[in-house]
């Protein structure tokens, strides 16, 4: 097998195992990142790590600064600010687009995402919360029909996780984001692409303002 196979394979891996490490906060917000640590401590070689680094960069989750190193990209306030104000010009209409457009088989598959998240929750289980609420926007921006829509949503839902995740820690509870999946569930149900829009842009405000508030940010 060809070695940048096995490179890139390994790569994957690497860049996987450290975004988890960044999402759940075990790799702090604006901490300084120690190649040769993470390379004693799980085993990784120099070559996946850096590109796995490249991804996570193109990601903005890690900052590569030029003879500085690397470090995790800060959680900061007008970042999330900026990045849930992105948000919201385009969920509304993602959620149009997925209402008219999800099939049964796709339902189901959200059925199961939203009982999965509550009975993880009720757990306080915020790793295995993170996971789900991704799943669950990624299956409906995939439902977009728009793969540039889709590609675009994604990239805010993964800067939005630490902010989020963040949250749930700190209030120790993530119920009303999980309860608003399932309200957003009922409602697509319907069919109404207003409808829709309506509780997905309130989901995204409520989501605003419970990290906002968590942050303490006046």
């Amino acid at each position: 097998m060809p070695t940048s196979s096995i490179s890139t394979r390994e790569s994957d891996r690497v860049e996987n195992e450290l975004r988890r490490l960044i999402l759940t906060l075990e790799l702090e917000p604006g901490s300084a990142v120690s190649e040769s640590a993470l390379m004693k401590r799980y085993g990784w070689g120099r070559t996946p790590l850096r590109e796995a680094f490249q991804r996570l960069a193109e990601q903005s989750l890690v900052q590569i600064l030029p003879r500085q190193g690397v470090i995790i990209t800060p959680l900061s306030v007008f970042d999330f600010v900026e990045m849930m104000d992105a948000m919201a010009m385009v969920i509304g209409i993602a959620a149009s687009l997925a209402c008219k457009r999800l099939t049964e088989d796709e339902f189901a598959h959200l059925e199961k995402i939203v009982s999965q998240g509550e009975a993880a929750e009720a757990r306080r289980d915020f790793v295995k919360v993170a996971d789900l609420d991704y799943e669950f926007h990624r299956a409906l921006a995939q439902a977009t029909g728009n793969r540039y829509l889709s590609r675009y949503l994604l990239h805010l839902h993964q800067v939005a996780t630490r902010f989020n995740f963040a949250a749930w820690k700190r209030d120790g509870s993530a119920s009303q984001s999980v309860g608003e999946h399932r309200q957003i569930l009922e409602t697509l149900r319907q069919r109404d692409p207003m409808a829709a829009r309506a509780v997905m842009l309130a989901h995204i405000e409520q989501a605003r303002q419970r990290v906002l508030g968590a942050m303490k940010v006046e």
